[in-house]
């Protein structure tokens, strides 16, 4: 009686674990730390240690609103991305050092245009006609670049209260979302510019905008 006893509760902790994100030992680690203003250091390309979790693939897990960890981490990402002093319109979990599928999105296809987290995410389809627009990121500073996207995109993702959901995104917000899901399969933009004369310094990237601007 007594072994199937402590068999029951080893069961029950297998199936416990199996309803939250399994983070590894660094990842844990992360979480747990305590930032000022919830703002969390970035994976930097320029960073060897940053770059390979930059470049590794993020992993699908089981989503639990209960999870605490989980919890903790998605507030430390919102709280990261709009951080005053280096704002974004998204952020992936790998940028954080976290390789789980996670990100956030800044909807300005919505009223209000809010952020938005989305867990589990892929893209399903990419449409044909596509369109060049200018790109940075969090975690290649200093840079922008022109890149080619899709114009409209249909994502699936998980929620929090364990909906799954498959949406048609078009415009500015599918860049995001392209750009985002790229993070998650370890894409940085800049491998998405084959052509690197497309690839500019922020001075460089102000001054052609200075001047397109003095000539309209």
């Amino acid at each position: 009686m007594k072994r199937l006893f402590i068999f029951m509760i080893l069961l029950s902790g297998i199936f416990a674990s199996c309803n939250t994100a399994k983070f590894s030992l660094n990842e844990r680690k992360l979480i747990r730390k305590k930032y000022t203003e919830k703002i969390m250091p970035l994976m930097l390309v320029s960073n060897n240690a940053d770059s390979v979790i930059l470049y590794t693939k993020s992993i699908k897990f089981p989503v639990n609103s209960e999870d605490k960890k989980l919890r903790k981490l998605t507030d430390l990402m919102y709280h990261t991305c709009i951080d005053s002093t280096n704002p974004g319109v998204g952020i992936a979990a790998p940028q954080v050092g976290v390789n789980k599928r996670i990100i956030w999105v800044q909807r300005f296809d919505k009223k209000e245009k809010p952020f938005e987290v989305y867990f589990n995410i892929e893209i399903k389809e990419y449409s044909t006609s596509k369109s060049d627009g200018w790109e940075g990121c969090l975690s290649v500073p200093g840079y922008r670049g022109i890149v080619r996207r899709s114009d409209t995109i249909v994502i699936n993702y998980d929620t929090f209260d364990k909906k799954n959901i498959t949406e048609t995104v078009s415009g500015f917000t599918a860049v995001i979302f392209q750009h985002e899901t790229d993070h998650l399969n370890g894409i940085l933009y800049t491998d998405r510019i084959f052509d690197k004369s497309n690839l500019y310094s922020d001075e460089e990237y102000k001054r052609i905008f200075k001047t397109k601007n003095s000539s309209n």
